[in-house]
C-alpha cells in the first residue's frame, strides 16, 4: 500500500471517558495505529501525563465536561494541520468512542452520578446535531458512535450466567438502569422509524469487567437487534478485561469497515 493510500485509511476519533478502563485501552490502540484522536477531559493532565505530545502528536486533549454539549462539539470539528493557512480544510470525526461511567458507591449500591451515561449521550447527540446544522457542508456527515454499556440489561432475554442474575439485578441495578437509558436514547433517535438520523451506533455490552489484558483468550460475541429486541446470536459469559474490550473496539469498530455489520446492534462481548 502506498503512503497516500495509507493516509486515506486513517480516521479521526473523539473519545469521551478515556481517562481509564475500556476507553483508555481503545485510545492507546488508536494512537499507536496513527489515527487522529481527540479526547475531552476535565483534568487534561490525566491524559497528557500518560501521552506526552512529543511522542503522541496525533492526540489532542480538550478540557471540558462530557455533559456539556458545547465542549463536546469542540471535539467533533478538527482543523487540519496544513501549514498553508490559505488552504486549510476542516475535518469532522469519523468515530465517537463513548465510555463514560460513574464511581460505584458500595455503601449505597449506586454510583456517584446515577444518570452519568444518560446525560452524557444526550449531550453527544445534541452536539452532533449542532455541528451538522452549523455548516451546509456538514449535512452529509454521519459519525459512528461506539457506546459502552453492559450485559445483563437486554430486553430480548438473559445474556449472563444464571448465577450472576442476583448481582446484576440487585447490587448493580442503578448503574445498569443508567446504561439502559443510554441505549434507549440511541435507539429513539436512530431513524429506523422513518425519520432523519445523523449518526450510526454500535452498543458494546461487555460482561463483568476485570483488569489485565489476555490477548490469548478468544472473545465471544452475541448480537442483538436493539429496535426489534431480538437476539441474532447469543453468548453468555462472566468476565472480560477492560483492556480487551478496548482492543475489540479498536479492531472491530475503528480499524477498517468491519464494524458496519454491527450498526444498530448491541454486541455483548465476553471471554
Amino acid at each position: 500500500m502506498s503512503s497516500t493510500e495509507t493516509k486515506t485509511t486513517k480516521k479521526t476519533i473523539a473519545f469521551f471517558g478515556a481517562t481509564g478502563g475500556c476507553g483508555l485501552s481503545a485510545l492507546r490502540y488508536s494512537l499507536a495505529a496513527g489515527h487522529t484522536c481527540i479526547a475531552l477531559c476535565r483534568t487534561p493532565s490525566k491524559l497528557t501525563d500518560r501521552f506526552p505530545s512529543a511522542r503522541h502528536p496525533n492526540l489532542t486533549v480538550v478540557q471540558g465536561n462530557a455533559h456539556d454539549a458545547d465542549a463536546i462539539a469542540r471535539c467533533l470539528v478538527v482543523p487540519s494541520d496544513h501549514s498553508d493557512q490559505t488552504n486549510r480544510r476542516t475535518r469532522l470525526v469519523d468515530t465517537i468512542v463513548f465510555s463514560l461511567g460513574g464511581a460505584f458507591v458500595w455503601s449505597r449500591l449506586t454510583i456517584d452520578d446515577p444518570h452519568v451515561c444518560e446525560k452524557g449521550i444526550a449531550a453527544v447527540l445534541e452536539a452532533i446535531a449542532t455541528v451538522r446544522s452549523s455548516n451546509p457542508k456538514y449535512t452529509g456527515w454521519r459519525p459512528t458512535i461506539a457506546a459502552i454499556s453492559s450485559t445483563g440489561i437486554s430486553r430480548a432475554g438473559r445474556d449472563i450466567p444464571l448465577l450472576m442474575v442476583p448481582l446484576y439485578h440487585g447490587a448493580l441495578r442503578i448503574p445498569h438502569a443508567d446504561k439502559r437509558a443510554l441505549e434507549d436514547r440511541l435507539v429513539a433517535r436512530d431513524g429506523s422509524g422513518g425519520g432523519d438520523c445523523d449518526y450510526d451506533y454500535v452498543v458494546v455490552r461487555p460482561s463483568l469487567l476485570s483488569d489485565g489484558a489476555k490477548p490469548e483468550r478468544d472473545i465471544r460475541i452475541g448480537v442483538e437487534d436493539l429496535r426489534a429486541e431480538v437476539f441474532e446470536s447469543r453468548e453468555t459469559g462472566s468476565f472480560i478485561s477492560r483492556e480487551d474490550v478496548g482492543r475489540w473496539i479498536f479492531e472491530e469498530l475503528i480499524e477498517g469497515d468491519r464494524g458496519k455489520r454491527y450498526h444498530g446492534k448491541a454486541v455483548s462481548i465476553t471471554w
